[in-house]
C-alpha cells in the first residue's frame, strides 16, 4: 500500500472531459481547468483531493495510475460510476516501514 497525493477533474460528458484532456495537452493550467469545469467539490481547492492510499480508490483510478511515477502526470479521462476523471498525481510520500524487533 502507498499514499498519493491526487488532483482530478471530475466532469460528466466524455466530451467535455475529452476537451479538457486537449486543453491540457496544449499547456493550460489543470488548477484553472479543475475550478472551472469540475463537478467534485474538489474543485473549491483547484482539484486537490487529497492524501490517499491506494487501496482505498477505485479500480479504474488505480488500473489507469498504474506505472505511471511522473510528477506532471496527466491521465485520463478515466470512466467511474461518478463520470469521468482527468488525474494528475503531484506527491508519492516515501512509504515508512515498520520492522518488530
Amino acid at each position: 500500500m502507498s499514499t498519493l497525493a491526487l488532483h482530478h477533474i471530475l466532469l460528466k460528458s466524455p466530451l467535455l472531459a475529452n476537451d479538457v484532456m486537449k486543453e491540457l495537452s496544449l499547456g493550460a493550467d489543470f488548477a484553472e481547468l479543475a475550478s472551472e469545469y469540475s463537478a467534485c467539490p474538489s474543485a473549491r481547492q483547484q482539484g486537490f483531493a487529497g492524501y490517499h492510499n491506494t487501496d482505498q480508490l477505485p479500480a479504474e483510478l488505480l488500473k489507469a495510475l498504474a506505472g505511471h511515477d511522473d510528477e506532471s502526470l496527466y491521465c485520463g479521462p478515466v470512466k467511474t460510476t461518478f463520470g469521468y476523471h482527468i488525474l494528475k498525481v503531484t506527491d508519492k510520500p516515501e512509504r515508512t516501514l515498520l520492522v518488530d524487533e
